[in-house]
């Protein structure tokens, strides 16, 4: 996405450039591509350690994507040995708020709000939540709680129960380099 405003750039470029190097150990994602954050306006709290982005945010790294309203990072910090002000050493979380969209090539996560934490490779999302992969099936709930590098996933819906749904038809088999003609009748299944 293009930032609307020069000045917006410039000072997005500044903060990315102040913690830039705990970017480089951040992940969305089973990915060592850098993380890059585009948004509206971003503003870097150098003393709490965290940044801020608002207004048509988009987070990804490598095939990963969060989209959302507001993301802020935390990350922890560390002083110079020389003293003089602390740095940001690594982003440890990620908190995205409103309208939260998780993509990934395996997965698509939707909530009202995600908290991804970097040493667990974990992200949590709340709200509505709707889990789909592929054309599997789709699972609703109120707390996804994905595991990314173990694959694991636990849904749970409060008070509520969790509402799966899957895709049992299968599929006709196409001969690979194959397309069936429109309208053409699938293939019957062997026996």
């Amino acid at each position: 996405m293009v930032w609307s405003r020069l000045a917006m750039t410039f000072a997005a470029g500044a903060a990315s450039m102040t913690f830039m190097a705990g970017a480089a150990h951040a992940q969305v994602g089973q990915s060592d591509a850098p993380l890059e954050i585009v948004s509206d306006k971003s503003e870097y709290l150098q003393n709490e350690g965290r940044g801020v982005y608002t207004g048509n945010v988009v987070a990804t790294q490598g095939d990963s994507k969060i989209t959302t309203d507001k993301l802020t990072f935390v990350c922890s910090k560390t002083t110079p040995t020389g003293g003089g002000e602390a740095q940001c050493d690594e982003i440890e979380v990620l908190i995205a708020e409103g309208k939260v969209f998780y993509l990934a090539p395996d997965v698509r996560i939707r909530g009202d709000r995600a908290q991804y934490d970097f040493p667990t490779d974990t992200i949590t999302i709340t709200g509505d939540v709707i889990l789909s992969r592929g054309e599997d099936g789709v699972v609703r709930g109120t707390n996804v709680v994905y595991s990314i590098s173990e694959g694991r996933t636990v849904i749970t819906a409060g008070r509520n129960r969790v509402t799966s749904v899957f895709n049992t038809a299968k599929k006709p088999a196409t001969p690979a380099g194959t397309t069936p003609a429109p309208g053409a009748a699938p293939a019957p299944a062997p026996n």
